[in-house]
């Protein structure tokens, strides 16, 4: 545990620099952003009705929060966490310390998370008083609730493809989110349950003040889960840990080596 809190406070250190903070602070205000201007539109085209006031701003505030704020804030984090190192030359160092790969991965995994969560839960906190629901607090636990769950799925599942496709890690992660995490997890299919967006969606149905009309949708009924939200979390934490052991198991496995070192 010493190594990991070293690694962790290590990396913290390191990713906090002015393109990494100008880019969390993009995130955070985005959906402080969307609501304004939801906002705006509304008292020019007229309020939305009282009863379907608190749908609407629980799936703006879902789609913009831990859709897009968590998922992107991770890519950045954890997507290129191996081929910083192989950029670096830092990777043979690594490889030949005992668990240092592992701790590496860990260390990272953690960093990512952590600023994932607080830039969901600086959007939340600052989008909530601009929002002109009947329930304001059960949308801003529901979507924090749920950022705490997406902030390390998303990290590991781009930790893991960062592993994967170490050259190109971000490509691979950008392609991964748009075709599987959005296409797939959108697919009224027995596919879409691989997807972190499907748990999550279906946690939305259970967290947050949908309307009656919403959860019986065509669109809900083949697009989430009716179990109980203790199977998704199970679901998540699953993936969170499944997909940082294989990482951890792939790179242990692989013979990474920086530009110079193969052309010599």
């Amino acid at each position: 545990m010493n190594a990991l809190l070293a690694v962790f406070r290590y990396e913290l250190r390191k990713s906090v620099t002015a393109g990494r903070v100008a880019w969390w602070f993009v995130l955070a205000v985005f959906p402080v952003t969307i609501t304004l201007l939801s906002r705006w539109v509304q008292s020019n085209e007229g309020e939305i009705p009282p009863a379907d006031r608190n749908s609407f701003w629980s799936i703006l505030l879902y789609v913009a929060i831990p859709c897009v704020c968590c998922a992107m804030s991770a890519l950045l984090t954890a997507g290129p966490a191996i081929a910083t190192e192989l950029e670096q030359r830092s990777w043979i160092y690594l490889a030949t310390r005992p668990h240092g790969i592992a701790w590496l991965l860990l260390g990272k995994f953690l960093v990512a998370t952590l600023w994932a969560f607080t830039a969901a839960a600086a959007a939340v906190s600052a989008s909530i008083p601009f929002i002109n629901a009947p329930d304001p607090r059960d949308i801003w636990l529901g979507i924090l609730r749920i950022a705490a769950l997406a902030a390390p799925a998303y990290s590991a599942t781009y930790l893991l493809l960062g592993a994967l496709f170490p050259r190109r890690s971000m490509v691979f992660c950008v392609m991964y989110t748009a075709g599987v995490e959005v296409l797939l997890g959108s697919f009224p299919a027995v596919i879409n349950r691989i997807t972190v967006q499907y748990r999550l969606r279906s946690l939305l149905t259970h967290w947050l003040p949908l309307s009656d009309k919403i959860r019986d949708s065509a669109a809900m009924q083949y697009t989430i889960s009716t179990s109980s939200p203790s199977v998704h979390i199970l679901c998540l934490v699953g993936i969170t840990v499944g997909f940082i052991l294989l990482a951890i198991a792939l790179t242990r496995l692989r013979q990474f080596t920086t530009a110079a070192e193969s052309d010599l």
